[in-house]
């Protein structure tokens, strides 16, 4: 093991209780999900480097890398399409003899290299280039056929997906295993032995019967790590995350399932475990599980063991089936938080139980909740691999994060009248769309042209928001024209998104998008994280007050 620069081990507290602990292209990798490479001709080189380990130690390893690019852990997940005449081409940038299986793909022709126990194999300096057709769709892996117990040990593994042809959006050829292609997820796992990795890289001597793993990754990387964004500028070796992410099932809304990716590249079985949940086994190995006459025989299951060497095909929706909330609460009573135990004084928990709410913490722990998300553990229940060098908890896990179906929900924390005088309320009263209503009231200007102009200022949006909308409700007590604006902290000035004319009726606004990019909707500096609404109204011949009795945006968080 070599010792490297120390980083903060980030402390994870496992809350008990009602809230527990894209075939996008590899220049601009999304936050989460799985990241492809796509094409049919691929170009690889088998090089060393380090991976960081969340214990502040580092590891020598070896992996597959885009040629000409840095090294990386996994390799690249290679995306093809049903059909395509796949070619891979090996160099080799290691000091001995390297190859590359594709289990369940055959034939595989080859060119170059030399003669190997189970593949050609590129020499150092050399290389090698093998080529099939990816005939069934699937999740499959591809790893070193030279000395296997050591290379892939080693990291010389990586993850090919076969999409059916025509169907990006299945996992197999057939509609009953569609996902929503923006919740597409690997899960990875391999075990480090660093006594190895050490013996490989001063070239000691190494008895492989005396492998003792010591650290567990998912896509490269160990717990907490693994549920950082893809390609965090800390991780540069490390560009996979394993966060998964998922909305309430809705069959208008959100209707399709997300897809788990299980591929154990080690030499262990593991055992993962999803708390909490159930996930739909669908295929295994790159083949569908069938009844005799061809009908669907997945099932579901409450964790699996992934055998070493194996492919795992999962479906997953998260469905809130009881939908409690402050108006439909739990039928037991919810701990205070005073009866909790918040380790090391950090938290996923909100301090509320409800999807969608945050609650009140001791002002002592911080919390990593960004509003009222749902948090669930999968890990293995091999409990020593939940460890890093044997410390826990890390290792092979990762969280699943259940964000709410509308997106996170921000109301008004402050307001101001720009032009006119206030009539009744705060702006708390814009809050909720409560019955019978509370309205934030602004009285006019009394002579012409009669005016009222106000705007709620909203705080906490993270960086990195996404899908930002903005709604409002509110009348007139006399007709006028009501604009809806935002303001644009890039050029300081204030952009329309609606106008109309309001009477003495509620009139709802809903989900007006501000234009891209919207990151410049949001504040930076010493106005970190606001955004600025504005209900401007004129025309009426005679006073007039203007009354709003709700204002929210919804958006969704890194």
């Amino acid at each position: 093991m070599s010792s490297r620069r120390p980083r903060a081990l980030l402390l994870i507290a496992l809350i008990a209780g009602a809230c527990a602990l894209g075939g996008a292209g590899t220049a601009v990798a999304a936050p989460t999900g799985m990241v492809c490479q796509n094409g049919t001709s691929f170009d690889l080189t088998a090089r060393s480097g380090y991976v960081e380990t969340p214990d502040g130690n580092s590891v020598f390893m070896w992996g597959y890398a885009r040629t000409g690019g840095a090294f990386q852990m996994p390799g690249p997940v290679l995306c093809v399409n049903e059909g395509d005449t796949v070619t891979v081409t090996l160099h080799n940038a290691l000091a001995e003899p390297v190859s590359i299986v594709f289990p369940g793909q055959r034939p595989v022709s080859t060119g170059g290299g030399d003669p190997g126990l189970l593949a050609r194999q590129a020499p150092p300096g050399g290389q090698v280039q093998y080529s099939f057709t990816a005939d069934r769709p699937g999740t499959y892996l591809y790893e070193s056929g030279t000395d296997p117990a050591k290379q892939v040990e080693m990291g010389l593994a990586g993850v090919l997906v076969v999409r059916p042809s025509g169907h990006p959006d299945w996992a197999y050829g057939s509609a009953d295993t569609e996902f929503s292609p923006q919740r597409e997820y690997l899960i990875m796992m391999s075990e480090i032995d660093p006594d190895l990795h050490n013996a490989v890289e001063t070239g000691a001597t190494y008895d492989i019967t005396k492998l003792h793993n010591r650290y567990f990754t998912i896509n490269g990387r160990s717990f907490p790590d693994t549920i950082q964004d893809n390609g965090v500028p800390w991780l540069p070796a490390q560009p996979y995350g394993a966060l998964v992410r998922v909305k309430p099932y809705d069959a208008t809304s959100n209707p399709r399932p997300a897809l788990i990716r299980m591929v154990n590249a080690g030499l262990l079985n593991h055992p993962f475990h999803p708390h909490g949940n159930h996930l739909r086994m669908i295929a295994q190995d790159g083949r569908r599980f069938l009844t005799p006459s061809g009908g669907d025989a997945s099932s579901e299951h409450f964790g699996e063991t992934v055998p070493a060497g194996s492919t795992t095909d999962m479906l997953f929706s998260w469905t809130d089936q009881d939908k409690y909330s402050p108006t439909n609460p739990l039928p037991v009573t919810i701990p205070g938080y005073n009866n909790l135990a918040f380790k090391d004084g950090d938290t996923w928990y909100s301090g509320s139980p409800y999807l969608g709410y945050k609650g009140t913490l001791p002002a002592t722990v911080r919390s990593q909740n960004v509003c009222g998300e749902h948090y669930f553990p999968w890990h293995s229940h091999a409990l020593n691999e939940f460890t890093n060098f044997d410390a826990g908890f890390g290792g092979l896990a990762t969280l699943l994060r259940v964000d709410p179906p509308a997106g996170c929900m921000a109301v008004p924390a402050s307001t101001k009248i720009v032009t006119g005088s206030l009539k009744g309320g705060t702006y708390a009263s814009l809050a909720t769309d409560d019955s019978p209503a509370t309205y934030y009231e602004v009285n006019s200007t009394t002579v012409a042209p009669r005016r009222t102009e106000w705007y709620a200022g909203f705080t906490g949006v993270p960086a990195g928001f996404q899908n930002l909308k903005v709604s409002y409700k509110g009348r007139s007590s006399s007709s006028c024209t009501q604009t809806v604006a935002i303001w644009r902290w890039a050029t300081s000035a204030w952009v329309q998104l609606d106008t109309r004319a309001v009477g003495a009726s509620d009139v709802s606004i809903a989900n007006l998008s501000p234009p891209a990019p919207q990151s410049d909707f949001r504040g930076t500096g010493a106005s970190a994280g606001q955004v600025r609404v504005r209900i401007a109204c004129s025309g009426p011949a005679v006073s007039f007050s203007s009354s709003g009795t709700s204002m929210n945006l919804v958006y969704d968080a890194p």
